[in-house]
């Protein structure tokens, strides 16, 4: 499948900070894993 692409996801665009729980259960910010330094934010569909 061919999905277009977002016009506001583009390639030096700021990411929306927001949070998600780690694997503990505690829910962590974005801002706060990065500390202002760049990343890469990776999603995937799998089974651990």
């Amino acid at each position: 499948m061919n999905y277009p692409m977002r016009s506001d996801l583009k390639v030096g665009a700021h990411f929306p900070d927001f949070e998600l729980p780690d694997q503990s259960g505690n829910r962590k910010k974005l801002s706060h894993l990065l500390r202002n330094m760049p990343g890469v934010l990776v999603f995937s569909r799998g089974y651990f």
